[in-house]
């Protein structure tokens, strides 16, 4: 390395699954330095994807912890938690944590991940409503749906998390309702027609929906344990809890923005690094390429944070080896699978009615189906699917899940 800072370890701002790939990347690739993490959590690091299941009731605490048959120990040689970066120093290679600390890098990855935002909503004065997104959130809302069984919670957003929001208070046995501002749930990612018989599946199992409804008071009752909420159309319902799932945004605060090329995240490159030398991204805050639109932007799935970590941890190991980096990130389609109950939803690709697209819906009693083709070439190829079904509570119909598997590859050849 010729930029003076050889010495220095490599520094992971984050403990989640980009930064954990990243760090098994970077030892598989050879790299033997030193290496620090900071992250603003425990010494643990865990899946928020599973927190929904925890709150819900359907598995332990424990499991929301998937890597502990790996030994950081032998991995990491400085693991700072409950820290907090505050500024980067390009120019020095420097990161300034939030108790005045300055740690030195030779490579940094900025895999900070996101937090909840909730635009439009009232402020509820001394109340803090619940997310889904850290093991804090997670813990704050199993005990309030433990503690008071059958409660009455609004699930503030539409998106995947308020979906999975729903079905851990539907597996508790509450009396949840769901608030969106459009006229139908998963806005970006499911077809109309999908979407509507996904609402009336989920009435047909107790959701109530507020549907083209916005938030417009919140006030505590007397006795401060519910919630008078007053909608847009001008009702009001007394709740128990509000949930907020309207959206989260990259953990960037940090960042200056003048100094490196961001949009909604870090503009990265197909070896995830940023517009600064020596700094890489990856996971939520990485604006990579989405293949279904050729536009960089964060797409914030599970699959995407590991991949694009082992891609960032690759590609530090060489560049510090004085090799030229060889594994790619070769961008991503947009991607969900999620079950509520006994309904399973999932997609891939963009289902969305444009000139030139063909649609193709297909309806049973059990399902209901999407498929975008667009002409590439000299044939219609397939660019976005979505599929519905109710499934047994033991769903184990190897045939569908086979099926959308081969979906999923169908549009990724598409892009590819």
């Amino acid at each position: 390395m010729e930029n003076g800072f050889a010495d220095r370890p490599v520094v992971v701002l984050g403990f989640g699954a980009a930064a954990v790939s990243a760090i098994c990347s970077l030892r598989e690739c050879g790299y033997d330095g030193p290496l620090t993490v900071v992250t603003n959590a425990g010494p643990e690091p865990y899946s928020p994807v599973l927190t929904s299941y925890y709150a819900g009731g359907r598995i332990g605490k424990e499991q929301c912890f998937p890597w502990k048959d790996v030994d950081f120990s032998d991995l990491i040689d400085d693991l700072l938690f409950q820290q907090t970066p505050v500024s980067v120093d390009f120019a020095a290679h420097e990161v300034e944590l939030v108790d005045g600390r300055r740690v030195g890098y030779s490579k940094l990855l900025v895999a900070t991940g996101a937090h909840p935002v909730a635009p439009g909503f009232p402020e509820l004065g001394a109340y803090r409503p619940h997310a889904l997104r850290t093991m804090e959130d997670a813990d704050r809302l199993y005990e309030a749906l433990v503690r008071k069984p059958h409660a009455r919670v609004l699930v503030s957003g539409t998106s995947m998390v308020g979906l999975k929001v729903v079905e851990a208070c539907l597996d508790r046995k509450a009396d949840v309702t769901m608030l969106g501002r459009s006229p139908h749930i998963l806005r970006v990612s499911a077809h109309p027609v999908v979407a509507e018989r996904f609402e009336q599946l989920l009435e047909e199992r107790g959701v109530t929906f507020r549907l083209s409804q916005a938030v417009e008071r919140v006030e505590d009752e007397s006795d401060a344990s519910s919630y008078v909420v007053r909608f847009s159309n001008g009702d009001e319902e007394e709740f128990d809890e509000v949930v907020l799932a309207q959206g989260v945004k990259p953990n960037l605060e940090f960042m200056d923005s003048g100094s490196v090329e961001m949009g909604d995240g870090l503009v990265v490159d197909s070896f995830m690094r940023t517009s600064v030398p020596d700094v890489f991204a990856a996971g939520d805050v990485a604006q990579a390429l989405d293949l279904s639109s050729g536009k960089k932007r964060v797409i914030g799935l599970w699959q995407n944070a590991v991949q694009q970590g082992r891609c960032a941890g690759a590609a530090i190991a060489a560049e510090l080896a004085g090799r030229v980096p060889m594994r790619r990130y070769p961008g991503s389609i947009p991607s969900n699978t999620i079950y509520v109950q006994d309904v399973l939803f999932a997609s891939a690709g963009s289902v969305a009615e444009s000139e030139g697209r063909i649609i193709e819906t297909i309806t049973s009693p059990q399902s209901t189906s999407v498929f975008a083709y667009e002409r590439k070439g000299s044939k219609d190829q397939l660019v976005g699917f979505n599929v519905l079904a109710v499934v047994s509570p033991d769903f184990k119909n190897e045939s569908l899940v086979d099926d959308i598997g081969t979906y999923r590859r169908a549009i990724l050849n598409s892009y590819l």
